[in-house]
């Protein structure tokens, strides 16, 4: 339906979503450009109170508000809400075009320049990876703002990014502008990596505002002009030219290489820090550093900096707690469960000691190379000193913290035997339960990683590389390898 409306000189098209059932009192919003009123700015808002019946309506302008973008939206006034049949509700038909918003991000062609609301623009240069449940909507988008031209813009992007390069961070969807705010973004620490909004209408003129006080651009995808299909614009990444050429075992090759060296850059941030730790009242030096990544591992995909902080905490160590995200009263039950276990770790801890426990079943079974079962052993025997910990999540903490911490250990203390044990262990553990960005990555670059060292790789690849897309770097989009 596409009336004609005539309104005190104001006469606009318009496409209207409503049962043309009697409506005893409807409030339109208007997004479209100026046909002939003088008095309305171009792409500004104005609301029409509605009267009488769908067949017969009469129109008056309430009041002509700030400039926005887009096409149209509608809203029913409080007081006939759900009266008509065909209403689905306002919520749903937010959920559907916020739906349809992510469609138009997926479908968006890679670098395709999206214009912000100063006037500038960005270029797509990736368009992330899905987000969770909870927080926003991408994560890990590639954006180059070098295409803003306003000086004043490097300023707006990101209170930790340098204007002309590509930036990495999440974007967040809302059907308006005002959503950010309506829906507390601007207090909520989850959304402080946001580094652009995408909306469908700029209702609302006020800056957008990170929790951190950082100012995020907006873009309207109804600012988009029309572009190519995106089947004929598909990236052409480096990588997916050179991974089918490879044979299975240069591929196991390469993730393994991969994953060794993701081990090995976290064995030498450990040496750093036991370079630096100090013994506390009831812990060693050792211990002061280990306990705390213990509780760091347990909140990975969660709160991470929040379990660092109970496991400082916990070791009465200086510290800041940082506000838990989302600003609940309580932790989610998982993390309140995590928390519950390690407290009672830390607990049992005061008098065995957390690395002497580990380092008497890592030593306890001498590894031989043509048995496996002796490393499953040794594994087994980690797990039991997690107790109630999930076995999935008792294999994440033991791969990247446990393995490598004992790698460091053995670098500092000259034991070669302890080193290799470490390593053995680690090219040896099975598969972990997989995460986005494995998934993610093994779709990328058409391989299937087997065993936690070559998954590990995946992650290395991701985290060095692949996330900024430096192809020029990545060593999955070199031959020489």
């Amino acid at each position: 339906m596409n009336p004609r409306i005539e309104c005190g000189g104001f006469p606009a098209r318009f496409s209207v979503i409503y049962n043309l059932a009697p409506v005893p009192s409807l409030s339109l919003t208007f997004f479209g450009s100026r046909t002939g009123d003088p008095k309305v700015a171009p792409h500004s808002i104005v609301e029409l109170e509605v009267r009488g019946s769908a067949t017969n309506l009469q129109f008056d302008i309430k009041k002509p508000e700030r400039p926005a973008c887009g096409l149209m939206s509608m809203r029913k006034s409080k007081k006939c809400q759900g009266e008509s049949r065909g209403d689905r509700g306002y919520g749903h038909q937010v959920r559907e075009l916020e739906q349809d918003l992510a469609q138009r991000w997926w479908n968006l062609p890679v670098g395709i320049h999206l214009p912000l609301n100063d006037g500038n623009c960005c270029q797509l240069v990736f368009a992330g990876r899905p987000g969770g449940t909870v927080g926003p909507d991408i994560h890990d988008a590639v954006l180059d703002f070098s295409y803003s031209l306003k000086s004043r813009s490097a300023r707006r992007i990101s209170s930790h990014c340098e204007h002309g390069k590509k930036q990495v961070g999440d974007v967040e969807f809302h059907v308006r502008s005002s959503d950010w705010f309506a829906h507390q973004h601007h207090t909520d620490a989850r959304y402080n990596n946001v580094i652009l909004h995408i909306v469908l209408i700029c209702d609302d003129p006020a800056p957008i505002l990170r929790q951190d006080g950082a100012i995020i651009p907006v873009c309207s995808l109804y600012d988009l002009c029309n572009f190519l299909d995106p089947s004929l614009l598909t990236p052409d990444w480096p990588c997916q030219h050179i991974m089918p050429q490879l044979n299975d075992q240069e591929r196991t090759c390469l993730l393994q290489q991969a994953g060794l060296l993701r081990f090995e850059q976290k064995a030498h941030a450990f040496v750093e820090l036991l370079h630096n730790a100090s013994p506390s009242e009831q812990f060693s030096a050792y211990d002061t550093c280990l306990i705390p990544a213990l509780a760091e591992s347990l909140g990975y995909g969660r709160d991470r900096a929040f379990f660092r902080a109970v496991g400082l905490h916990l070791l009465d160590l200086p510290h800041t707690v940082p506000e838990p995200l989302g600003r609940m009263a309580e932790p989610p039950s998982l993390d309140a469960s995590r928390l519950h276990i390690l407290s009672d770790l830390v607990e049992q801890w005061r008098e065995t000691g957390a690395w002497e426990t580990l380092r008497r079943i890592m030593t306890s079974i001498p590894l031989e190379p043509t048995r496996r079962s002796t490393g499953m052993d040794v594994i087994h025997n980690i797990h039991s000193v997690f107790g109630r910990l999930s076995t999935a999540r008792t294999d994440i903490v033991i791969c990247n913290v446990v393995l490598p911490f004992t790698t460091a250990v053995a670098l500092i203390e000259h034991d070669i035997s302890l080193a290799e044990r470490a390593r053995e262990l680690y090219l040896a553990y099975p598969d972990l339960s997989s995460n986005q960005i494995t998934r993610a990555m093994s779709k990328h670059l058409q391989v299937k990683a087997h065993g936690a060292c070559q998954q590990q790789g995946l992650h290395y690849i991701y985290q060095q590389t692949c996330r900024e897309k430096r192809c020029g770097e990545c060593i999955a989009g070199k031959r020489d390898i």
